[in-house]
């Protein structure tokens, strides 16, 4: 759910008044003197403490800025110094508190460690007083409060407390509009608003209640021109130079989590490789999972492995544990021997739930694509027990375990190989037997038909992968697994790049009609965002 100085300095009126004095009745010179002098004393005084004590409360400077960029580097202890130095040189500057807010935001969203929730979750009313109490006028202000409720909403959500999550979403977004209409220059305003107009825009038609329950309304096309005005802007004008990394961090969770389109994963790898960029790439473990996701997203795993494998690591950085769980599931799709220890480093080291059933479920097809049934069935049965199944990696990862059936090894393997961009090899996989010669399922025809329009829709053989994908629709549609669901909203991707609207919108439309259960919220959510790009 990341300027220069803004700050208006403001000076209290010394009421002269209640320090002149009424003389009645005789008085001696010395009297009169020693009054007057005191006078000028008590004038003198708080003329000056008018001047020393009371500075801007939202003076974006570069001190804060270096704290912000530390931060977003998840280098927690140099931005909390840097923090302290300018809590004392500037106590009234009320910008610190914000940025403090992104170290509990981080940690929490990251490490998703539920003892910590409970330790500093009300940090967040604390701050949010300190900005309602603010005199000076100032976009960052309400932007500010806006922002700190925007990362406790994302940080409740991980902890199950959707309410207060919705309630904190509707006054951040509610903050933001205001701030834009008082401040329509300011920015920083389109960053919020672009990854919540982005968001609500993927929620498909049918859940029309939740958009009214949040409040807002947007496209995902809104909210991703919105945060690339930002990433642009970050880029030329040096006052907003510090958004960068949190702008390229949002464009890049939009278009591959919710965008899922190629096309768009190619442009932010072009950010990505420019020499603007460099430098972050080795300060910012963010920035090493923007790289590396889209990397993997434009089938350049071995790119991604490089990256993750060299990213920044080190006692100064807060633990970003899920790296390990995307370097084990590049190095699976590649076949690597040493892909289930990266996996195991995230089990063992990462404090949250979410996806622990998945990094099981992919530990046991390392053992099953290694001709050990009997360890994938060890492995796979810890995903029934261990972990929550709230995204849809964990959900599928239970289903499997309970299902007691073991995945066809020939489809396992080509689908990672495929996965990994490894086209040739996947299809040379898949060509080795006759499909009757491995196919015993219903699901495993599916699949086999599915799995060789993916290899050909990744490989930009459009023509080649629409009639297997149209088979899987065909005979898919009736039966709960994704291979339908999922061949329908990558026909409406092949049709909308080939400016076919109508086709399209039929695809995209069929996809959420589909009776799926697995990755039902991810594919559904990925066929609206289409049908907003074609509204």
């Amino acid at each position: 759910m990341f300027a220069n100085t803004v700050g208006v300095y403001w000076l209290i009126t010394i009421l002269l008044k209640k320090i002149n004095f009424e003389y009645r009745g005789e008085v001696s010179p010395l009297f009169i003197f020693r009054r007057l002098q005191m006078k000028n004393i008590f004038l003198f005084f708080f003329t000056f403490s008018s001047l020393v004590s009371f500075g801007s409360e939202f003076d974006f400077n570069v001190n804060c800025k270096n704290a912000y960029q530390k931060i977003l580097c998840l280098k927690f202890v140099e931005g909390k110094k840097l923090i302290a130095s300018e809590k004392i040189k500037n106590p009234d500057n009320l910008i610190p508190y914000y940025i403090e807010d992104y170290i509990d935001f981080l940690s929490l969203v990251i490490g998703e460690d539920a003892s910590l929730f409970s330790t500093v979750k009300n940090n967040k009313d604390i701050r949010i007083a300190k900005f309602e109490n603010a005199k000076e006028k100032s976009p960052y202000k309400d932007y500010c409060k806006a922002e700190i409720n925007l990362h406790w909403a994302f940080a409740r959500m991980k902890f199950k407390e959707y309410l207060t999550a919705v309630s904190e979403i509707n006054k951040a977004y509610d903050l933001l509009n205001l701030n834009k209409k008082t401040y329509p220059d300011f920015i920083p305003n389109l960053k919020g608003l672009g990854l919540l107009h982005s968001i609500i825009g993927t929620i498909p038609d049918d859940y029309e209640w939740v958009k009214k329950l949040i409040g807002i309304t947007g496209t995902i096309n809104q909210g991703v021109n919105e945060l690339s005005l930002v990433l642009k802007t970050s880029i030329s004008n040096d006052e907003y130079n510090y958004l960068k990394t949190e702008s390229l961090f949002f464009l890049t969770f939009i278009q591959l989590n919710l965008q899922s389109n190629k096309e768009e994963a190619l442009v932010m790898a072009k950010y990505l490789n420019d020499p603007e960029f460099a430098e972050l790439l080795t300060e910012s473990p963010l920035i090493s999972y923007a790289a590396a996701s889209i990397a993997m997203k434009t089938g350049k795993t071995d790119k991604a492995i490089e990256i993750l494998e060299n990213r920044p690591d080190g006692d100064e950085y807060f633990k970003f544990y899920y790296l390990d769980y995307i370097l084990g599931v590049a190095k699976l799709n590649k076949q690597d021997d040493d892909s289930y220890k990266y996996l195991y480093s995230f089990i063992l080291n990462f404090k949250g739930q979410n996806y622990i059933k998945a990094a099981y479920q992919k530990i046991a097809w390392y053992y099953l694509i290694n001709n050990n049934s009997s360890k994938y069935k060890e492995k796979i049965a810890y995903a029934i027990t261990l972990g929550s199944s709230v995204v849809d990696e964990d959900k599928q990862a239970m289903a499997e375990a309970k299902s007691n059936t073991i995945p066809n090894v020939i489809l396992l393997k080509a689908r990672l190989l495929s996965d990994g961009g490894y086209y040739q090899n996947a299809m040379n996989t898949l060509l080795e037997k006759k499909p009757s010669e491995f196919c015993i399922s219903t699901k495993d025809y599916l699949e086999y038909t599915y799995r060789v329009g993916r290899i050909y829709d990744e490989w930009e053989k459009d023509e080649s992968a629409i009639p297997y994908y149209e088979l899987t629709v065909k005979n898919g549609s009736a039966f709960t697994f994704y291979f339908a669901a999922n061949a329908a909203l990558h026909l409406g991707m092949i049709y909308e790049n080939k400016k076919n609207k109508t086709l399209a919108k039929y695809y995209y439309k069929l996809c959420t009609q589909m009776k799926n259960t697995e990755y039902k919220s991810s594919i559904n959510q990925k066929a609206k965002a289409g049908l907003n790009r074609l509204q």
